[in-house]
């Protein structure tokens, strides 16, 4: 008789009739493997402990203190500890440690391989506790499809990227950040903004206006909608283009000129909306611009320079007037984007595939370590910096062909009769 059939025996005493009742062995055997699972989980918990507090010290996210005996390392303390997948456990960070110290380039992806991760993702708790979750795979390897949304206004956030820890990034066009783009061709750049203007043709609060010599990115998908008559394309008037964009200046005035007492901006309505001034390949329209023939003296200024100073006041003076400028190069180059004080008025950035120089050029010296990684980067993958976030690298969703970008705005552009 087996030591489970003798317990059955013992307790048969206790049962009518001295039947043996049939769910009483089940019973027992999940409470056996019940405890033998959080045997389990608390022999794992102790074991990932011991291999944190190594990589920890290894890496110098710790303490060194000194003592009588010498001298001895203080490591984060582990609390509570989720086996998942994916794994979590919360740290108490030591007095001085931020949560990047876990996930920076240097420590991230080590400490990441030590427990069995590709990354780890950095969540604040309370005061000094936080949750690190240990990512099994990278999140930008994995497709990114963008759904079938659109927005309802300016204010809700369109959907920017996936980071490497996981995190979906959305940005609403109505924050206070003009949008600056580069990358090289077949890099991702245009497929980005195909998404991101998809998700926002249909708001009733947004005018999607601006200037595209290439001809695709506002090009006839945009016919029969509101924002049409606001969109200049082609090349066969580069005066047109100058002419909208002093338009644009003109309109930011008017509100300027109007905001209300006791207000320091305009709040954006669909009789007054957040008007996104879309700049696509802006360099390639000022060297159109500038091979135009100059105007003889005191007949006119230059198209070239209309369009730099158009430009540069929508940059410097648009964020109170509700105008955002959303501008795409392939070189965020100071000479080929109207100047660095241009280049400096945007808040949000994104690079995808560029030369290492390109990539410290709109992103500063904080991403120069990130230059020969980046310049042989896949399509769709871009480094971000702005959003009160360091320069971090990131996957933008995918909507699908240039027939799937006119498809969406032909369901989804808000029409002109609106």
């Amino acid at each position: 008789m087996t030591a489970l059939e003798r317990l059955d025996h013992t307790h048969s005493g206790y049962r009518s009739g001295g039947a043996r009742s049939p769910g009483f062995l089940s019973r027992l055997r999940e409470r056996r493997a019940q405890r033998d699972y959080e045997a389990s989980v608390i022999a794992f918990a102790n074991a990932l402990r011991g291999e944190f507090r190594e990589a920890c010290s290894g890496l110098g996210i710790c303490h060194y203190v000194q003592v009588a005996a010498g001298i001895t390392i203080r490591t984060p303390r582990i609390g509570e500890v989720r086996p998942g997948p994916p794994l979590r456990f919360t740290v108490e960070l030591l007095p001085g440690q931020e949560p990047a110290d876990f996930t920076s380039k240097q420590n991230g992806p080590r400490l990441a391989h030590t427990l069995g991760g590709h990354g780890l993702r950095v969540e604040p708790l309370a005061g000094r506790w936080v949750r690190l979750v240990v990512l099994g795979h990278d999140p930008l390897a994995d497709g990114f499809g963008l759904p079938a949304l659109t927005v309802a206004s300016g204010a809700e956030a369109v959907i920017l990227g996936r980071t490497e820890d996981g995190i979906t990034l959305g940005h609403a066009v109505t924050d206070p950040a003009h949008l600056g783009v580069q990358g090289q061709n077949g890099s991702g750049k245009s497929a980005f903004c195909y998404g991101l203007l998809s998700q926002l043709a249909a708001a009733p609060d947004v005018l999607v206006a601006g200037s595209d010599i290439t001809g695709l990115l506002l090009g006839r998908a945009w016919d029969d909608t509101a924002h049409r008559p606001h969109q200049v394309v082609g090349t066969a008037d580069i005066a047109a283009h100058a002419v909208l964009l002093e338009d644009l200046v003109a309109e930011m005035d008017r509100r300027l000129a109007t905001i209300p007492a006791r207000r320091d901006k305009i709040e954006p309505s669909m009789g007054t909306p957040t008007v996104l001034v879309v700049l696509e390949e802006f360099p390639g329209l000022l060297r159109a611009a500038d091979g135009l023939p100059k105007p003889k003296r005191g007949e006119g200024v230059p198209v070239g320079d209309r369009i730099r100073s158009a430009v540069l006041r929508l940059l410097s003076e648009g964020r109170k007037a509700a105008f955002r400028v959303l501008m795409l190069a392939q070189r965020f180059e100071a000479t080929a984007v109207g100047g660095g004080y241009a280049r400096d008025q945007f808040a949000l950035r994104l690079s995808f595939r560029v030369p290492a120089d390109s990539l410290e050029m709109l992103h500063g010296t904080d991403a120069r370590r990130f230059g020969q990684e980046h310049a042989n980067a896949d399509p769709g993958i871009a480094y971000l910096s702005g959003l009160g976030r360091d320069c971090e690298r990131l996957r933008v969703p995918y909507l699908g062909d240039y027939a799937e970008y006119c498809d969406r705005l032909a369901t989804h552009g808000r029409p002109a009769h609106r």
